[in-house]
């Protein structure tokens, strides 16, 4: 199995999390030319990351290639079979994708301070806020996001801090954080954690090369 794409990526890195829980043998890399070069572009017509390779099957966006995971390698779930707990992990992997780490993406093309709309600033900072208040009173840090157990909701909120703590501070958000003690605790534990820490390593790693490049 290849996945394509760098682990900086917060939609590569949930891949590569479930991946490497599940066990699955599987190679990671960038595409040779880039992903929109013709090759690429023959994979995944966006032109984004990730994309599965499997055999014959052809897969992109990240959540088309979670459930796929989950469906092919039943011995080691991520989503829980109790209705009530799937949807716990579910919405709270949500809360992380869809408001906090969205907020923060929302900023990239404002890191120059020359070029920077402080309203759109300001009102994305107060998005990230809302969404991690909401997921302070949602999360479980018990030591996974949704509870005991390793679930889709930590495929999402792993990458998503990374994102919240690597960038809010360059938008003036010293500790991003903050007072929420539940997000706080999660995040010591998942940097302790192998398969957690593991990537939260890496996207350090690349988020270095990534501001080298840009020297």
């Amino acid at each position: 199995m290849d996945i394509y794409g760098a682990i900086l990526s917060p939609f590569m890195a949930r891949v590569v999390l479930a991946a490497r829980f599940k066990g699955i043998k599987h190679k990671m890399s960038m595409p040779k030319d880039g992903i929109k070069s013709p090759a690429f572009l023959k994979m995944n017509p966006l032109g984004k990351m990730p994309v599965l390779k499997d055999g014959s099957t052809v897969l992109f966006e990240s959540a088309v290639i979670l459930e796929y995971l989950e469906a092919k390698y039943k011995k080691k779930r991520i989503v829980p079979s109790d209705a009530k707990a799937s949807a716990k992990a579910r919405l709270i992997g949500a809360m992380f994708a869809d408001y906090a780490q969205a907020a923060i993406l929302a900023l990239f093309p404002h890191f120059d301070p020359a070029k920077r709309d402080q309203a759109v600033v300001d009102a994305k900072l107060a998005d990230l806020s809302k969404a991690l208040d909401i997921i302070e009173k949602m999360i479980a840090a018990k030591p996974y996001a949704a509870g005991a157990k390793f679930t889709i909701a930590d495929c999402y909120a792993v990458p998503a801090l990374f994102f919240v703590c690597a960038f809010a501070p360059r938008f003036g958000v010293v500790d991003p954080i903050g007072g929420r003690k539940k997000l706080a605790k999660y995040l010591s534990k998942a940097k302790k954690d192998k398969l957690l820490g593991g990537v939260l390593n890496e996207m350090e790693i690349g988020l270095k090369q990534w501001e080298s490049a840009k020297k």
